[in-house]
Formats: C-alpha cells, sequence, structure tokens
C-alpha cells in the first residue's frame, strides 16, 4: 500500500512541477462524461482532457490507469484527476485501505494539513473521503486535494482530484468526481 501512495503523490507532484499553477473558477457539470475502464468508471466533465497511457510522461507512475485534466484557460494550474491501481498483499476493506494511505501520505508531503476524513457510502462501496492541503515542495503553493480509496479482489484504487486552495467551484467538482468513482 505504501508504494500506491507514493505513487499518488508522485503523479501530484509531476503534474505541479509540470507548470500547474495559478488560478481559475468555472462551474462543470460533472455528470456529463462517464468514462469507463475494465474494472470501474467514473464521471468527468466532458471539457476535461482524457489523456491515455501511452501519451503519460515518464513522471507518471505505472500504476496510474486513468488521468484526466483541466486547462483553466489563461492559467497556469491544470486541475486534475488521477485513478491509480495497485495490487494488495491481502484482501484488505476499503476503510483499511483508506486507513494506511492517509497515514502514509501525511508523514510523505510537506505542510499535510488534513481538512475533513469521513466515513462514506460510494456507489454501495463504504469507504472514506479524505480532503486536506499540502505542498509538494516547500516552495510550491499549498493545494485542495480530495482523494477516496477502493479496494476489491486485492486490488486497492487510490481516485485523487487536486484543486487550488481557493477556488470552492474547483473543490466542490472534485468532490463530485470522487463520489462518481463505481466498481463494474
Amino acid at each position: 500500500m505504501k508504494k500506491s501512495v507514493f505513487s499518488s503523490l508522485l503523479l501530484a507532484s509531476s503534474l505541479l512541477l509540470t507548470g500547474c499553477f495559478g488560478g481559475g473558477s468555472e462551474q462543470i457539470d460533472v455528470g456529463s462524461s462517464i468514462q469507463t475502464f475494465q474494472n470501474f468508471q467514473i464521471a468527468v466533465p466532458s471539457n476535461w482532457q482524457k489523456i491515455f497511457q501511452e501519451d503519460f510522461a515518464n513522471t507518471i507512475p505505472d500504476e496510474t490507469v486513468a488521468l484526466f485534466l483541466n486547462r483553466v484557460e489563461g492559467s497556469d494550474f491544470i486541475q486534475n484527476v488521477n485513478v491509480v491501481k495497485e495490487s494488495l498483499n491481502t484482501d484488505a476493506s476499503s476503510l483499511e485501505y483508506a486507513k494506511a494511505n492517509i497515514l502514509l501520505g501525511s508523514r510523505a508531503l510537506v505542510d499535510y494539513r488534513p481538512i475533513n476524513t469521513s466515513e462514506s457510502n460510494i456507489n454501495e462501496v463504504t469507504t472514506v473521503i479524505h480532503t486536506f492541503r499540502a505542498r509538494n515542495e516547500t516552495t510550491a503553493p499549498l493545494r485542495h486535494y480530495t482523494q477516496s480509496y477502493f479496494s476489491r479482489n486485492n486490488l486497492g484504487y487510490t481516485v485523487t482530484c487536486i484543486a487550488l486552495e481557493d477556488d470552492i467551484s474547483q473543490q466542490e467538482n472534485c468532490s463530485n468526481i470522487i463520489q462518481s468513482f463505481q466498481f463494474l
């Protein structure tokens, strides 16, 4: 499980390092585009760009199975959502998987500040929605993260969405996207 947290954090860091700074706000209809993958689906705004695995930069962890970007016009910040999938050595519940990943993430990120952690039922899976602020390095601006964690058939899924620290609309979009995750 440690690898997944670091993969998610590495993905977040790599996206932030490639020019994801700035601002912008827009309300997006989250239900407009259902993206289906082998084991799951997720609703992402139709104006977000899907990045195919063959087009991933070499800084994107191999465990990443889905990546979507929202390039805010006139801004350097790129809001994004990603899904990281990893093999687990145990049949952990989604709650156990969440607790382990939250602990690892809280130790690995710079200026990690939890906002809210709540048990939630997302499409018939009991899990945790975890929101926090963090930096990928000491000189980077704080970013707002929303994550949820799912476990099924010895596979763990971490769904992460990153928004600007002060953009409530982007943060709400992240929450909606995270809550749309569903196993097939």
